[in-house]
């Protein structure tokens, strides 16, 4: 593995922030050069981490960043203070130089709101339990148990509020309660699924991972590939439930 470093690296304090993004391109002064879109790694005070299998980048070599957290743009100068090829193409650190605004500013009590509060928290909570004890494809498995309770966590509750202005609250709620179960014991959800004979059925849901990737599994054997797809079969079988109530 090839790997170098300044100093160690910095040893800051990594924050686990929702939403990033950081776009990367060599620094250059013609403000209409393409940047490239880059995964995170993470973010600290004084710099962040990313990787990219597009840049190839020197130790010490200046760069222009912009990334994201929600809605927050931060830009500005960094220079590369670690380079190391990895699975995921080469990973760099950075130390910042010049940006604008810096995160301190950017998570200021006169412009956070409470809904940016919220989603730090629960991202922050969620990377406790990821990272306590787990690594690598671990790591990822968790990750995705998490989303799939917070998805169809989510799309219950919305339902239920949708519905509960058309019948009675509670009937709303015990209905679509008995609809569905959360096994910790699994990691699993239970939901309502149309059939192919226009049936409703209810399944198990179980991620599981096939080379590296998070697959949402049904016990029937069909897999959804991301938990977009989940939301989508479930969203198209309420759609049909209801129609055929009306």
């Amino acid at each position: 593995m090839i790997q170098k470093n300044i100093d160690n690296r910095r040893q800051d304090k990594r924050l686990h922030l929702p939403d990033l993004q950081i776009k990367v391109r060599p620094y250059s002064l013609n403000k209409d050069a393409d940047y490239i879109d880059c995964t995170p790694v993470d973010v600290s005070l004084n710099g962040l981490a990313f990787s990219s299998k597009d840049l190839l980048l020197e130790l010490l070599q200046k760069i222009d960043i912009r990334f994201s957290v929600g809605h927050k743009m931060i830009e500005g100068s960094a220079v590369i203070c670690h380079v190391e090829s990895h699975s995921s193409g080469m990973r760099y650190g950075v130390l910042y130089l010049d940006i604008s605004p810096s995160i301190e500013e950017s998570f200021s009590l006169d412009v956070l709101s409470s809904s940016l509060v919220k989603s730090l928290a629960i991202n922050m909570a969620d990377n406790a339990v990821i990272n306590s004890r787990s690594a690598g494809d671990a790591a990822l498995l968790r990750k995705g148990q998490i989303l799939l309770f917070d998805a169809v966590e989510s799309f219950r509750d919305r339902l239920s509020d949708l519905l509960a202005k058309t019948i009675d609250e509670e009937e709303s709620s015990a209905r679509l309660g008995g609809l569905f179960e959360f096994s910790l014991d699994t990691y699993s959800v239970t939901v309502p699924l149309r059939g192919q004979k226009d049936d409703l059925l209810r399944r198990i849901i179980t991620p599981i991972l096939i080379k590296s990737q998070v697959v949402y599994e049904a016990d029937n054997g069909v897999k959804f590939i991301s938990i977009i797809e989940v939301l989508q079969e479930l969203s198209d079988t309420f759609e049909w439930i209801l129609s055929e109530q009306n």
